[in-house]
């Protein structure tokens, strides 16, 4: 059989991904239905012709939300599923997370969408103000409110963690098999099977490796270990009780309704959220930063250093931080690795997904629905290809996806930039007159994606260009014996 992966990364680089699949067939000179001998495609779909009923059976390690979306759209499928998480058990910890209506739609099409936005904030959408004054705001960015009339799905935003407990709840409900506290030490891409650190071997059709950017999946990808990149920015996060603000003649205005606050600096930006009718209040500071990661990628964060980088900023902001608990906030050092090249291992039977494959900065505010995305293609592309063939499957989960994640990850970086530059760096004031427009955020056209559909409409395409360069190289191979 030939191998689709070493076939996929030899030619996909040298040509524009863009192109059609007529010229993709031109190029590789082979007839669209010309037969192969064994070893080649015909062979290679014989397993699933064969009457194998046994549903296919799919490992996946991480339980993080790309882990448990891809658990439950595979569950959907009907695949036999078991997600692997090194914690213990799941905590309800951090600030709060959005999902877009590219998710959202997702989660309504798998029956997990009500419970989701029953707990959701309902944000008519972000108010943008200047780092020194929460008194005047400079404008108000509504594309966030009006997500559900534009793309059918609303944005839902909630804390991370009771978000998380609904989706790890709900996929244990429909099947889906979750063992915590089990560490993966190693990967073998041929059987293939994960080794955990009790030296216990599990052996499945597929693993997918969902555990985000520290994944060990990278190194058993890759082949050799990548280092991560320090994005010279790092995150100041925190959570409190909205309680804590009540009565404070600076920050209790915070709770007058449930909001996004952004407040916007040179080379830094801030954010102040209210959830849950002024019940929960998140802070985050977002600075440069060039501290070795080695150090940590996240550790507990010192008040005294957020207060110290914002000496003239809003007061009110700034009282919000002198109030948070000490315990709640954490440095986050913001981790840059670019969009790997290579997501699926050269067997084709073990694949990388969300953070593992494509960390995103947070200002790209799509992180978490990309990697739901990536769940949500990957269960489709199995069940399109069949049991015998997840090779193709994965080889055309890569095909759809690295281009459109490498463009929506490189908006984070953009939007930050946008943000950080609009001031003069000596007088702090704004270089030009204020424009919402180069505020807003740009990456809307995201919310509109329908990951499953797309796997509808461009498997027969992509399906075809994966299998002919197959039977190229078995033909090239054939010639050369």
């Amino acid at each position: 059989m030939a191998d689709l992966h070493l076939i996929y990364h030899a030619r996909v680089f040298s040509r524009q991904r863009s192109c059609s699949i007529k010229s993709e067939i031109a190029s590789l000179g082979v007839a669209v239905g010309e037969g192969v001998q064994s070893g080649g495609i015909r062979s290679w779909n014989a397993t699933a012709q064969n009457g194998d009923s046994t549903p296919l059976k799919v490992t996946i390690v991480g339980g993080g939300f790309g882990g448990l979306s891809c658990a439950i759209a595979c569950k959907v499928q009907g695949f036999q599923v078991d997600v692997y998480d090194q914690a213990v058990e799941f905590l309800r910890i951090g600030d709060s997370i959005g999902f877009g209506s590219n998710s959202a739609r997702l989660f309504h099409r798998w029956d997990v969408g009500n419970e989701l936005e029953k707990i959701s904030t309902n944000m008519p959408g972000i108010e943008i103000y200047n780092f020194d004054s929460s008194e005047k705001m400079l404008g108000f960015d509504s594309q966030n409110g009006d997500a559900k009339e534009k793309y059918g799905y609303p944005a839902l935003i909630a804390h991370r963690g009771d978000f998380h407990q609904i989706l790890s709840r709900y996929a244990v409900d429909i099947g889906v098999k979750l063992h915590m506290a089990t560490t993966v030490s190693r990967y073998d891409n041929t059987k293939p099977s994960i080794i955990l650190e009790s030296g216990e071997e599990i052996e499945s059709d597929v693993v997918i490796c969902g555990d985000g950017f520290k994944s060990k999946g990278r190194e058993a990808v890759l082949g050799y270990e990548d280092r991560p990149i320090h994005s010279g920015y790092a995150v100041y996060r925190a959570y409190m009780d909205g309680e804590l603000l009540k009565s404070d003649a600076l920050a209790e205005k915070f709770l007058d309704n449930d909001a996004i606050r952004l407040f916007i600096a040179p080379d830094m930006h801030g954010f102040v959220t209210t959830l849950r009718n002024g019940k929960e209040v998140n802070a985050v500071l977002t600075h440069k930063d060039e501290a070795d990661i080695e150090e940590g990628w996240n550790k507990r964060g010192d008040i005294k250093d957020v207060l110290k980088l914002t000496h003239d900023w809003d007061p009110a902001f700034r009282r919000v931080w002198e109030l948070m608990p000490l315990e709640n906030v954490i440095d986050w050092k913001l981790i840059y690795r670019p969009c790997l090249p290579q997501w699926v291992s050269k067997t084709g039977l073990v694949s990388l997904m969300g953070d593992a494959a494509h960390p995103f900065l947070s200002t790209s505010v799509q992180g978490a629905s990309q990697a739901v995305e990536d769940g949500a293609t990957i269960a489709k592309c199995l069940a399109k290809a069949g049991k015998g063939n997840v090779p193709l499957a994965l080889n055309v989960f890569f095909e759809i996806r690295h281009n459109y994640v490498a463009d929506a990850q490189s908006t984070g970086i953009k939007q930050r930039e946008r943000w950080h530059s609009l001031h003069d760096r000596d007088t702090k004031s704004f270089k030009d007159e204020f424009d919402l427009n180069a505020v807003s955020l740009t990456n809307f056209y995201l919310w509109g994606n329908d990951a499953e559909k797309v796997v509808d409409e461009r498997w027969d395409e992509l399906s075809a260009i994966v299998k002919l360069r197959a039977t190229k190289l078995t033909q090239e191979n054939g010639k050369a014996s």
